[in-house]
C-alpha cells in the first residue's frame, strides 16, 4: 500500500506530466479520502440508516469514477461524472444529516472548489452556477419547510460540524502545499532553463564571433590582393574579373554581418552608440555604394537632401547607414528597370532634436498588400514566386526594424504591386550644429565612376609596424601601402612586436587583436609602459576582424587611436594612417 501511495505521490509531483492532469489526480485523491472519512464517520455515528446507505453508495460510485478516469485518462468525462455525483449527493446529504447544523455545507464548500478546479471553459461556469443555485435551494427549503430536515442530536451536530471544518482545512492545506511544491519545481526548472539559454546564447555569441573572424581573415586577403590587381592591371577583362571578385567578397561579408547582427539582436547584445557625425559625409558614403550597385543594373539612382538639414548630428551613424543601405539595396535588388531614389528631410523639435525622415522609393516589383505585415520577419521571403531568383538571407529588413526600435525610430511601407514601393523611415537625432547643409551636388558621386588610384599621403619619412599572426594579412598590408612609399615592418606576434618597438621608432603601429599568447590589447598595454621603449607614444590602430560599433567603442576605451575592420580597403587604411598622424 505504501509503495502505491509513494508511486502516486511521485506521479503527482512529476513536472513532466501535464499540470491539469496532476491537479485532477491530487484533487480526486483528496476528495476520495474525504468521501471515505465521511462515510466511515456516518456509519459509526449516524442514527439514520438511509443516510448510511447513501454515503456508502456515493463513496463507491465516486471511487469507481476516479479509477475509471485514472485508467482511461479521460479527465473531461471524469470531471463531469464527479460533478454530477456531488450534485446528486448534496441535497440528500444536506437534508438527511442535520441541514445547516450538520457538516454537509462545510464539506460541500470543498466539493464546489474541487469541481470548479477540475472542469474547464463553459463547464466551469455552468458548474459554479449550479452549485450556487443548489445551495440556495437547499437553504431556502430548510428555512421554509424545516420538517424536511432530519436533525441529529446536539452532540452529534457539534462533533460533525467540528470534524467537517477540520477535514476541509486539512484538505485545503494539502492543496496549498501542492501548489507551493509545483511553484518551487517550476521555478527551479525555469531558472535551469534560463541558465541553459544564457549559456546557449554565450556559446552562440562565441561561435558567431569566431566564425566572423575565421571568414574575414581569408576574405581580407582575397579583397586586399584583388584591389592590388585592380591598381596594376590595364586589361579591361582583368579589371572586370577583379570587380566581380570584390562584389562576391563583399556579398559574403554582408551575409556574415547580417547573421551576426540578428544574433546580437536576439540575445540583447546589440548596442546603439551615439556619436557626432557630418550629415553630408554619411549620405555621401551611402551614395558611393548604391551608385555602383544601381549602375551595374542599369538603374537611375538619385538623392534629394533638404537644404535646411543640420550639418552635424549626434546618433549612431554606423547603424543609420546600415539601415539605409539595407533598404536602398533592397530597392535596387528588386527593381529590374527604372529608378531608385532617396529623399532626406527633417522635422525640428523644441528640445534640440530633429526627426530625420528618409524616404526610399523604387519602381520595382512591389509588395502585395497581404505580405506587408510579414515584411520585417526574420528569414521571411514574401512573394516567393516572384523573388525566388533573387539572392539574400531574408534578414536585412528584420535587422532594419529591430535597429529602428532600439533608436526609437519607425518605418512604414506603402506599395503598389508591380509598380514599386515606398519606405518611410523616421529616426530621432540630436542637433549638434544647426548650420544648414545647403545645396549638395551628389551628381558626380551618383555617376559611380571608378576613381583612378592615388596615394593619399607621401610616406617617405614614415615608418609603420604591422602586427598580425596571419602571414597573408601582413602581406596584404605591405602591398596596400606600397605606393605610399612608407617603410613597413612586420611582426607575427605581440612578443615580436615588443622586441621591435624596443629597438626601432615607429610612427604608426597596425595591431591585430586576436593573437595567440599575447593579444593586441595586452600588447598595447605593454607597449605604452615598455621600459626604454621607443614607441610609447606612437599611434596605434586596431586592425581586426571583430566588427561592430560596440567593438569599436571597446577598442577606443582600451587606448587605440583608431579602429579598422577587415577586410580593409587601401584608401580607408591610408586615410586612417594620415588622420592619426595629423
Amino acid at each position: 500500500m505504501k509503495e502505491r501511495l509513494d508511486e502516486l505521490l511521485a506521479h503527482i509531483l512529476n513536472p513532466e506530466i501535464e499540470l491539469r492532469r496532476r491537479l485532477f489526480q491530487l484533487l480526486s485523491v483528496i476528495a476520495l479520502a474525504e468521501f471515505l472519512f465521511v462515510s466511515l464517520y456516518t456509519v459509526l455515528s449516524s442514527e439514520n440508516t438511509g443516510h448510511k446507505i447513501l454515503m456508502i453508495a456515493g463513496t463507491v460510485l465516486f471511487a469507481l469514477t476516479v479509477a475509471m478516469t485514472f485508467k482511461t485518462g479521460k479527465m473531461r468525462l471524469g470531471s463531469c461524472i464527479a460533478g454530477l455525483l456531488y450534485f446528486m449527493m448534496y441535497p440528500l446529504t444536506f437534508f438527511s444529516s442535520g441541514g445547516m447544523y450538520g457538516g454537509a455545507p462545510v464539506v460541500f464548500s470543498f466539493a464546489m472548489v474541487y469541481v470548479f478546479l477540475i472542469t474547464q471553459s463553459w463547464e466551469r461556469v455552468l458548474t459554479l452556477a449550479v452549485c450556487i443555485l443548489m445551495s440556495f435551494a437547499c437553504y431556502y427549503l430548510a428555512y421554509t419547510r424545516p420538517e424536511m430536515v432530519i436533525r441529529h442530536t446536539v452532540l452529534v451536530e457539534h462533533v460533525e460540524s467540528f470534524l467537517s471544518i477540520l477535514l476541509v482545512v486539512l484538505l485545503f492545506c494539502t492543496l496549498f502545499a501542492f501548489a507551493q511544491e509545483v511553484y518551487r519545481t517550476e521555478n527551479t526548472i525555469v531558472q535551469k532553463q534560463k541558465k541553459e539559454i544564457e549559456e546557449l546564447h554565450q556559446a552562440q555569441k562565441r561561435f558567431f564571433s569566431s566564425m566572423s573572424h575565421e571568414i574575414r581573415t581569408p576574405v581580407n586577403a582575397v579583397i586586399g590582393l584583388n584591389e592590388m590587381n585592380l591598381r596594376i592591371s590595364d586589361q579591361k577583362e582583368v579589371k572586370e574579373n577583379c570587380r566581380n571578385i570584390e562584389a562576391a567578397g563583399r556579398g559574403l561579408l554582408q551575409t556574415v554581418n547580417e547573421i551576426l547582427d540578428i544574433s546580437k539582436l536576439e540575445t540583447g547584445g546589440m548596442e546603439i552608440l551615439p556619436q557626432e557625425y557630418q550629415t553630408i559625409a554619411m549620405l555621401s558614403e551611402i551614395v558611393t555604394i548604391i551608385a555602383i550597385q544601381a549602375k551595374e543594373k542599369g538603374l537611375a539612382f538619385t538623392i534629394d537632401a533638404e537644404k535646411s538639414l543640420p550639418s552635424v548630428l549626434c546618433g549612431d551613424a554606423v547603424r543609420i547607414r546600415q539601415i539605409l543601405l539595407n533598404v536602398i539595396s533592397n530597392g535596387v535588388k528588386y527593381t529590374r528597370e527604372g529608378s531608385v531614389s532617396l529623399a532626406v528631410s527633417g522635422e525640428k523639435k523644441d528640445d534640440g532634436q530633429i526627426i530625420m525622415i528618409y524616404e526610399v522609393r523604387d519602381t520595382g516589383i512591389g509588395i502585395r498588400r497581404e505580405s506587408i505585415p510579414y515584411l520585417f520577419d526574420a528569414f521571411q521571403r514574401v512573394d516567393a514566386e516572384a523573388t525566388h531568383k533573387i539572392e539574400g538571407t531574408g534578414l536585412g529588413l528584420s535587422i532594419v526594424k529591430q535597429l529602428l526600435d532600439l533608436m526609437n525610430g519607425s518605418v512604414r511601407v506603402s506599395s503598389e504591386y508591380g509598380k514599386g514601393s515606398l519606405f518611410h523611415i523616421e529616426i530621432p537625432q540630436k542637433i549638434v550644429d544647426d548650420t544648414p547643409i545647403g545645396t549638395v551636388d551628389f551628381t558626380r558621386i551618383e555617376q559611380g565612376e571608378e576613381p583612378v588610384y592615388e596615394a593619399i599621403f607621401n610616406g617617405e619619412n614614415i615608418r609603420i609596424l604591422a602586427v598580425d599572426d596571419t602571414p597573408m594579412n601582413l602581406l596584404v598590408v605591405k602591398k596596400l601601402l606600397r605606393d605610399t612609399k612608407a617603410i613597413v615592418d612586420t611582426a607575427s606576434s605581440g612578443k615580436e612586436a615588443l622586441e621591435k618597438t624596443a629597438q626601432n621608432r615607429y610612427d604608426v603601429i597596425l595591431m591585430d587583436h586576436q593573437m595567440p599568447e599575447m593579444d593586441g590589447i595586452e600588447c598595447l598595454k605593454h607597449l605604452r609602459t615598455q621600459e626604454n621603449g621607443k614607441c610609447r607614444d606612437s599611434r596605434v590602430i586596431c586592425l581586426t576582424a571583430n566588427g561592430g560599433a560596440e567593438m569599436e567603442a571597446m577598442y577606443l576605451r582600451e587606448g587605440f587611436d583608431a579602429f579598422l575592420i577587415k577586410p580593409i580597403r587601401g584608401k580607408v587604411l591610408e586615410t586612417a594612417i594620415r588622420d592619426v598622424l595629423q
